[in-house]
């Protein structure tokens, strides 16, 4: 069982086995290439353009080791960061940043609200983005199920703030989903929903025309 927990803080051997979960998730024959980039206490660096996007773990209480990169090639070219955090000797999968390109562009950003305590969140922010996700109630409900905001990983509770977004960019668009990892078979394994968020792309990039 892989449950995204780890006795390792070597990049190399959690490297590993976090590829093995990608690989077995996206149905890849081969192993992945990944590039791994060390990290720093309490903060995550998502690059230049989704800094302010990443959402520190609450309270900065965890540790970033190192951030594992991966090009994600199918059903859609996609980027996947994975942060892994200190857990006393050892290290656990927190924060899963998807980002995939979309071929529609859009006029500003859109944005999923906070999770509410009744009922599901909807999208915030130009009229006409929101619109067109509002009015499918299965992207509402993908979309919210898939911005996890919390989760259980090796024992303890993790947060982030809510990231799922839709960010004009030259020549289409970019969605941006932060989540976390979710735990199955009792917390023995647990699954990164790679499927969830290339569904959740198709469904966006149909929604938007």
């Amino acid at each position: 069982m892989n449950n995204l927990a780890y006795n390792s803080q070597d990049a190399g051997v959690v490297g590993a086995k976090v590829e093995e979960k990608v690989r077995e998730e996206v149905g890849a024959a081969a192993p992945l290439q990944f590039q791994a980039e060390a990290g720093e206490a309490g903060a995550l660096s998502v690059g230049s353009f989704l800094k302010d996007l990443g959402g520190a773990i609450a309270g900065g209480k965890d540790e970033t080791l190192f951030r594992l990169h991966f090009e994600l090639p199918a059903p859609r070219p996609t980027h996947l960061q994975v942060n892994v955090n200190r857990q006393g000797v050892g290290s656990h999968v927190g924060l899963l940043l998807y980002t995939a390109r979309l071929p529609k562009p859009v006029p500003g950003e859109a944005a999923l609200e906070e999770p509410k305590f009744f009922g599901k969140s909807k999208f915030a922010g130009e009229a006409a983005v929101c619109a067109r996700l509002n009015a499918s109630g299965e992207i509402i409900k993908r979309a919210n199920n898939l911005a996890r905001v919390e989760s259980q990983s090796g024992g303890l509770t993790i947060k982030i703030k809510r990231l799922c977004r839709i960010i004009p960019q030259e020549g289409g668009s970019l969605l941006v989903v932060g989540t976390l990892p979710r735990p199955t078979k009792m917390g023995m394994s647990a699954a990164i929903d790679a499927k969830d968020f290339f569904e959740l792309a198709d469904m966006v990039e149909a929604s938007l025309g």
